[in-house]
C-alpha cells in the first residue's frame, strides 16, 4: 500500500516583513488511500487560520484528482484571508498531471522555498508560476489535441489494458485509437480475456468499465490469486453511482473516476499509474485491501481471503499460524468490540507485503478503547495474569490484545484505538 507522511513547521520569510508561514513537507503517494490525511492536515491548518501555507512536494511521487482538488479547495481558502498556497520543488511527472489539467493558472508553483518567501513578501501581488514542466505555451489545444493514454511509453512502465463493452460511442472511438499504440494498450470486452491473457500481456494497469459484469470476481483474482497483485485498477462508474456506497464484501480497486468525467483526467489518471506501479514492484509484491460488514458471514469470508493471502507468504507454517492467528484475533475484536456487530459498521483490512515484513492494517468504525494503557501493560510478566483478572471482575479484557502480541513481531494501535498494525518479519 502507498503511504503518505507529512511535516509541518512554523516560520517566517526572510524578507523584510518577516511573515509567518507554514512550510508542510509531502513524502510519498497523494492516493486513494491517503487523499483524505492530506486533506485533513490542510484542513487542519486552515481552521487554525494559517494565512500562508507552503507545501513541498519534492518527494511526493503521484497525486490523484481528488487530492488535486484539495489543492485548489484550500488555495480558495487561503485566498479568501488574504494569503497564498504555494506548491515548490514539484517534480515534472506530478507537475505534468497539474498543468495538463490546468492547475498551473491557479495556484502557483515556485522553484524553492527562497522564491515562495518572496512572493508572500508581495503584499498580494500576483504570482505566477515559474517551474517549466516542458509543455510548450500556446500550443494548438482541442479534442484532436488529445492523446489517449500514453503516447510516448512510460518510463520503466508496462502495458495498459481498457476493458469496455462491445457496443456504444466511447467504445469505438477508443477502440480507433487503440490500433495506433502499437501494443502498449490492450483492448478487451470482458474479464475473462484479461485473465486469460495477464501473463502474456504484463499489464501495470487495467481501466474497466463498470458496466462490464464480473468486476468483483477479476479483483477478487487480481489481487489474490494472479501472479500480478499490484496490478493497478482504474473503474470507471456511471453517472449517480454511489462508489462509497456499503454494501456487501468488496475488495477495492485502486482508483476510480465518476462519470461525468474529463477525458484527459482519465489520460493523465492513466499515465501516472503507469509509472508508479513499476515503482511499487520494487518495494511491494503484494498490496490488497477489501471491507465487509460486521455480520459473522461476511466477516468469515473475510478470514478466509486473509488466510489465502497467508498461504501465499514464503514463511514456515509456525509463522503463518501464528500471524493468521493475530489477524483472525484483530478482525474479531474490530466486528465485536469495536462495530458491536453493528451490520451498518465495517472492518476495513489492507494487507501488505514487503521484502521484509507483512503486514495487516486491520480498521473498525467504532468509538476505539484505551488502547495505550492496554498496550503499556502487555511486556510485563503479569500481563497475563491481569489479563484474566479484568475478565473474572466483567471487564474488557486484553487478553486478545497480548494474543496479538505474541503471535506477531510489532503490534501497535493509531488514532482512537480503531486502527490496530500487525506486522511479521519475513526471512
Amino acid at each position: 500500500m502507498s503511504e503518505l507522511a507529512i511535516q509541518t513547521e512554523e516560520r517566517k520569510s526572510s524578507g523584510p516583513t518577516a511573515r509567518p508561514y507554514t512550510l508542510v513537507r509531502l513524502e510519498g503517494f497523494i492516493d486513494a488511500p491517503n487523499y483524505q490525511v492530506f486533506e485533513n492536515a490542510l484542513d487542519k491548518l486552515v481552521r487554525a487560520h494559517h494565512v500562508h501555507i507552503v507545501l513541498d512536494f519534492r518527494k511526493v511521487q503521484y497525486i490523484n484528482s481528488t487530492g488535486i482538488s484539495a489543492v485548489i479547495r484550500f488555495q480558495n481558502a487561503c485566498a479568501e484571508r488574504g494569503g497564498l498556497l504555494i506548491l515548490i520543488q514539484v517534480s515534472r511527472n506530478v507537475g505534468l498531471t497539474m498543468h495538463l489539467l490546468g492547475i498551473t493558472s491557479l495556484v502557483p508553483f515556485l522553484k524553492d522555498r527562497e522564491e515562495a518567501e518572496k512572493a508572500i513578501e508581495s503584499d498580494g501581488a500576483p504570482v505566477s508560476s515559474s517551474v517549466d514542466f516542458g509543455i510548450t505555451e500556446g500550443a494548438p489545444r482541442g479534442p484532436r489535441q488529445i492523446p489517449v493514454l500514453v503516447e510516448s511509453r512510460p518510463e520503466s512502465g508496462g502495458s495498459a489494458v481498457l476493458v469496455v463493452p462491445k457496443d456504444g460511442v466511447f467504445t469505438a472511438i477508443i477502440s480507433r485509437r487503440v490500433a495506433m499504440l502499437n501494443g502498449r494498450f490492450h483492448l478487451a470486452h470482458d474479464t475473462d480475456t484479461v485473465m486469460r491473457n495477464l501473463e502474456r500481456w504484463q499489464p501495470d494497469l487495467v481501466i474497466l468499465d463498470h458496466r462490464v459484469t464480473g468486476i468483483e470476481k477479476f479483483l477478487e483474482q487480481l489481487k489474490i490469486e494472479s501472479d500480478l497483485p499490484l496490478t493497478s485498477v482504474i473503474v470507471l462508474y456511471p453517472r449517480g453511482a454511489d462508489v462509497a456506497k456499503k454494501g456487501g464484501f468488496r475488495i477495492w480497486e485502486n482508483d476510480y473516476l465518476l462519470d461525468p468525467f474529463d477525458l484527459m483526467k482519465l489520460f493523465v489518471l492513466a499515465e501516472t499509474e503507469l509509472r508508479r506501479v513499476p515503482k511499487d514492484r520494487n518495494l511491494f509484491s503484494q498490496q490488497v485491501k477489501f471491507e465487509f460488514p460486521s455480520i459473522r458471514e461476511s466477516m468469515e469470508k473475510g478470514l478466509q481471503l486473509g488466510n489465502r493471502l497467508l498461504q501465499k507468504l514464503d514463511v514456515n507454517d509456525a509463522d503463518r499460524t501464528a500471524l493468521y492467528a493475530a489477524f483472525k484475533e484483530g478482525v474479531e475484536n474490530a466486528a465485536s468490540h469495536g462495530n458491536r456487530f453493528d451490520p451498518k459498521k465495517r472492518v476495513i483490512v489492507t494487507f501488505v507485503v514487503d521484502p521484509k515484513r507483512a503486514t495487516f492494517l486491520i480498521q473498525d468504525e467504532g468509538e476505539g478503547f484505551d488502547h495505550v494503557y492496554y498496550m503499556s501493560q502487555i511486556d510485563s510478566k503479569e500481563a497475563f495474569e491481569r489479563a484474566k483478572e479484568r475478565i473474572r471482575a466483567g471487564n474488557r479484557g486484553g487478553l486478545g490484545i497480548l494474543l496479538m502480541h505474541k503471535c506477531s513481531d510489532r503490534l501497535e494501535y493509531t488514532g482512537r484505538g480503531n486502527v490496530v498494525r500487525i506486522e511479521k518479519q519475513l526471512g
